[in-house]
C-alpha cells in the first residue's frame, strides 16, 4: 500500500502500525520523478496472488489408506475397521462405495469429494478441508461381527468458500537463502490444497445388565407417580377396617 508524502514528517504517524506488505520505517522516499511514497521495510516483490494457477488434476485419482479402531473400556472392548475376511489381495483390489465395499480402508480422494457433494475441479481451484465420519453404534449383546464402522463425508470449512476474503484452504510458505554478495533472498509458496482430509471418529457402545436396568424402572415409575398411588391404595385399604370397628358404648 502506498503512502503519499512530502517529507518524513508525513510517515512518522505510521510507524509502529502493520502494513499490508512490511514495517514502516517513517521515511519518505522517492518513489518516481512524481511521486514520493512512506518507505515500508519487507520482502521486493510482495505477494503476487492475481497469478492464475494450474492445479494438479491428478489429486482426484489418489488413494488414502484409513486404519481406524475403537475402544470401549467400560466393556473392555476393542474393534478395528479391518474385518476378519479381509486379505492383502482384496486391499490392492477394493474402492471404498456405499454398496459393494462398505469395509474397504481404500478411498479414493474423488470419491471422498463426491460423497461430501462437492465438485472436486472447484474444490482444487481455492481448496477445501473434507471430513470423514467413522461412526461406531454397537450392541454388544449381538455378535462382535456386527460391530461395524458407517463412514459418512462433509465439507467442514463450507462457510469459508462464501467468503470473499481468502475462500477456500490455503497456507503460505517460504524458502529462505543468501547469495554470495550477503543479500538475503526468499522464495514465497502458496499452496492450495484440492482436499484436506480429517476423520472424526466417535461411537456407542451399550450391554444389558440387571442393576442399571433395576435402576432406571424405579426411576421411572417414581417419575410417573407410581409410589403414591401405591401409598394411597395401602391407606385406603387401613382406614376401610378402621371404621368397620364401631364404638361400644360405656354403661356407669
Amino acid at each position: 500500500m502506498k503512502y503519499k508524502c512530502t517529507h518524513d514528517n508525513n510517515c512518522t504517524k505510521f510507524l509502529n502500525k502493520p502494513g499490508g506488505n512490511g514495517l514502516p520505517t517513517g521515511r519518505c522516499v522517492r518513489f518516481n520523478d512524481t511521486l514520493n511514497t512512506c518507505e515500508i521495510r519487507g520482502w521486493c516483490p510482495a505477494e503476487i496472488d492475481y497469478i492464475k494457477t494450474h492445479p494438479m488434476m491428478e489429486v482426484e485419482n489418489f488413494t488414502i489408506f484409513i486404519k481406524n479402531s475403537i475402544r470401549f473400556p467400560l466393556f473392555n472392548f476393542t474393534k478395528g475397521n479391518f474385518l476378519p475376511t479381509i486379505t492383502p489381495q482384496y486391499i490392492k483390489a477394493c474402492n471404498f462405495d456405499h454398496e459393494n465395499n462398505t469395509y474397504c480402508p481404500i478411498f479414493r480422494v474423488g470419491d471422498v469429494i463426491r460423497y461430501a457433494h462437492q465438485n472436486f475441479t472447484m474444490l482444487a481451484q481455492k481448496g477445501g478441508v473434507i471430513g470423514i465420519k467413522i461412526g461406531w453404534m454397537c450392541d454388544l449383546d449381538k455378535s462382535e461381527d456386527e460391530c461395524n464402522p458407517s463412514y459418512s463425508f462433509t465439507r467442514l470449512d463450507a462457510m469459508s468458500e462464501k467468503n470473499s476474503v481468502s475462500p477456500g484452504y490455503n497456507f503460505r510458505y517460504a524458502k529462505y537463502y543468501k547469495m554470495d554478495n550477503g543479500t538475503d533472498y526468499r522464495t514465497l509458496l502458496k499452496g492450495y490444497v484440492p482436499s484436506g482430509l480429517m476423520c472424526v471418529v466417535n461411537g456407542n457402545a451399550g450391554k444389558f445388565n440387571m442393576i442399571p436396568t433395576l435402576i432406571n424402572m424405579v426411576a421411572a415409575f417414581t417419575s410417573v407417580g407410581v409410589g403414591t398411588v401405591l401409598c394411597d391404595i395401602i391407606l385406603l385399604n387401613f382406614l376401610k377396617e378402621q371404621s368397620n370397628t364401631r364404638p361400644r358404648s360405656l354403661r356407669r
